[in-house]
């Protein structure tokens, strides 16, 4: 085996470094005919000239990619097949040309009539018709092996050939035995063979800077990824992913990932039996979440990845993204437009806060649970020229006394234990330009509401822990369900604050106050959600039954409650569009039995004179002919109370709702 390195001397051996590494296999005719080509290309590239054949060929190359002394490696004949076959470095083959086989024929020619050519494995294509155009007796063998070659040669031998053309190898073997040969390659195709390689070596060091600019983004990534091929070879990795799978092997890349780690395996991904959905495994004594994805190529898989993310590392996310969204939600979402009502109080409700909204002063609004009292503040706030500034709101009643004073006025760091690092702005400086609202202002601790009247006046604060003020620009909106006159005598709610809040207020009016705003409410989300001749004429009998016992209910948890019972309805209607009294009774219990309990201050005992007046109203109501019309007559004349009507007339409650609904 003779092996050769041609280099220029003038050519730094920096400079050099970078050039890409060519392997030219070939055997010593061909090498010779090559040098020429191999001193032209030495300013371009590193090219190295191998002579070997078939298995040693193989053992030569292998060798040289575990040194990383080769980019690609260009031969002929026998030995591209060979290299190609077995190697995934490029391998670029010296084609015979119609040039070629022309020029070797008519040289050919001048030896005599007789021409024996032997090709690797295939026959070539043109070989029969330039050998008809030059009048010559052809004769074609093919081989697989050295040893077939020989064969090949012996047989020409004894056909009496006046010359043999073929490769390098049957160069050598005919030469040997005395044989007139010609090598079929020429210069040309040699050059070919050169600027095909180099042009592979340059697409494939763009591919490696692209595959180190990815690996370093993977290094970077703080989840575990590996990539495989089709047959579940790594072909990247991070760092994280190793120590994962417990391996420092340098030498990683290429190995069949589930032999490394069969929880990690991605053999279902790559058959198409998984579907890649996302599932949480346990490894290394920890919780990961696994997430794998098929790499595709013109429609076909050509490898997948696999991602893991650290379970702690999503709760963390997960935390940070809902804080995110909170702060991008610090906007006011309602208007008065969202606000439903046609009655007269509510109608001036609004027109009042609309006036008040127009104005930079603090608003007191009151009113029970369930009336929209931080609707009424959104609206306000929408309304006012702080629409598109922050919205912050508050519930005083839902922090603890030790955390409400932190979150309202914030801290600075070390303040007090477990305080943020570097501290922390609180809800009010956060509002800083916007508006505040306090929710149940009332349940807020005397010491904070000192505090708090003093931003009111001052309009600025004192984080816990400094002594620097900090000035803010806030419009306050306070609300309560609670009677804070009452609190006030009763000391628990500071009087000069009471004051400072009661600027300007607002009452909402509680919902049984009105009366058509709840039928009305009822019937829009009732006949929303049912659209056929057939579900609207059972939500109209529907309604004609139930539209007495909703006017004269309590409703004690206002609009809350009168949303929460009408979402029972239509559940229930979603089911069976016909809805029978006794299933209302058992699905809305409280309109009917809670009624009497909510609307009157009187004792449910019936005293000696309420018996004899319900004998004398009893004595009015046999008149009329139906069980219905008497309970309709008991009903009108106990004002809507169905204990009363059912002791005017002597029966049970059960008994009375029967009646009510007889046909």
């Amino acid at each position: 085996m003779v092996q050769r390195v041609f280099e220029i001397m003038d050519i730094s051996s920096t400079h050099k470094d970078s050039f890409p590494k060519i392997c030219f296999m070939t055997y010593y005719k061909l090498r010779e005919l090559a040098e020429p080509a191999i001193f032209q290309y030495s300013n371009r590239a590193n090219i190295r000239s191998i002579d070997a054949s078939f298995e040693e060929t193989l053992s030569i190359a292998r060798k040289l990619i575990e040194n990383n002394e080769v980019d690609a490696f260009v031969s002929a004949g026998s030995n591209a097949s060979i290299l190609r076959e077995h190697l995934q470095l490029p391998v670029i083959s010296i084609e015979v040309s119609g040039y070629d086989l022309l020029r070797s024929l008519m040289e050919a020619k001048r030896y005599g009539k007789k021409v024996g050519v032997i090709s690797f494995k295939n026959a070539l294509p043109p070989l029969k018709e330039f050998a008809s155009l030059l009048n010559l007796d052809l004769y074609e063998l093919n081989y697989h092996s050295p040893n077939e070659a020989i064969a090949c040669i012996e047989e020409l031998e004894k056909e009496k050939v006046d010359v043999i053309i073929g490769s390098s190898l049957i160069f050598d073997l005919s030469t040997k035995k005395n044989l007139n040969s010609i090598l079929v390659y020429s210069l040309d195709s040699i050059h070919n063979a050169f600027d095909q390689a180099l042009e592979v070596c340059r697409i494939k060091k763009l591919e490696s800077n692209r595959f180190f600019q990815i690996n370093n983004i993977l290094q970077t990534l703080p989840e575990a990824v590996v990539a495989v091929d089709v047959d579940e070879r790594i072909t990247a990795i991070n760092k994280k992913m190793k120590m994962i799978i417990s391996s420092s092997d340098s030498n990683i890349y290429g190995k069949v990932l589930s032999e490394l780690n069969d929880v990690l395996s991605l053999k279902k991904v790559l058959s198409k039996k998984d579907i890649t959905t996302p599932k949480a495994i346990q490894l290394g004594g920890k919780s990961w979440f696994a997430v794998s994805a098929q790499i595709f190529e013109n429609d076909e898989i050509i490898g997948a990845t696999l991602t893991l993310y650290d379970s702690s590392l999503i709760t963390n996310a997960d935390e940070k993204i809902r804080i995110f969204e909170r702060n991008n939600l610090l906007q006011a979402r309602f208007t008065f437009s969202d606000i439903l009502g046609n009655e007269d109080n509510i109608k001036e409700t609004i027109h009042k806060a609309k006036r008040y909204a127009e104005s930079q002063h603090d608003i007191l609004i009151i009113g029970e649970t369930g009336t929209g009292k931080e609707l009424f503040a959104q609206s306000i706030h929408n309304a006012s020229s702080k629409a598109n500034k922050p919205f912050i709101a508050i519930n005083c009643a839902s922090f603890p006394e030790t955390l409400i004073e932190s979150e309202l006025f914030g801290h600075e760091e070390g303040a007090f234990t477990g305080s943020k690092k570097g501290g922390r702005r609180g809800l009010i400086e956060a509002a800083h330009t916007g508006t505040l609202f306090l929710d149940e202002i009332g349940d807020m601790p005397l010491s904070l509401q000192t505090r708090l009247l003093r931003v009111l006046q001052e309009r600025e604060i004192t984080r816990l822990g400094s002594t620097t003020p900090i000035p803010i620009d806030i419009r306050l909106i306070a609300a309560t369900h609670q009677n804070l006159k009452l609190h006030v005598k009763e000391k628990k709610f500071r009087q000069d604050l009471f004051f400072r809040l009661n600027t300007l207020q607002i009452k909402i009016p509680p919902l049984r106050e009105r009366k058509q705003d709840i039928y009305e409410y009822f019937k829009l989300k009732i006949t929303h959600q049912f659209q056929t001749d057939q579900e609207q004429a059972q939500i109209r009998k529907l309604l004609e039954l139930i539209s007495p016992y909703l006017s004269n209910y309590f409703w004690p948890g206002n609009f809350r409650e009168l949303e929460s019972i009408t979402n029972r309805i239509v559940l229930l209607l979603s089911e069976k569009i016909s809805i029978s009294f006794e299933e209302l009774l058992n699905e809305i219990p409280e309109i009917f039995e809670l009624n009497d309990d909510f609307n009157s201050n009187e004792p449910l005992e019936n005293t000696e004179s309420d018996a004899l007046k319900h004998q004398e109203l009893s004595l009015l109501i046999e008149k009329e002919t139906s069980k219905k019309q008497q309970a309709l007559k008991a009903m009108k004349l106990a004002h809507g109370q169905h204990i009363k009507a059912s002791n005017i007339l002597g029966i049970s409650r059960t008994t009375l709702w029967r009646w009510l609904n007889e046909d």
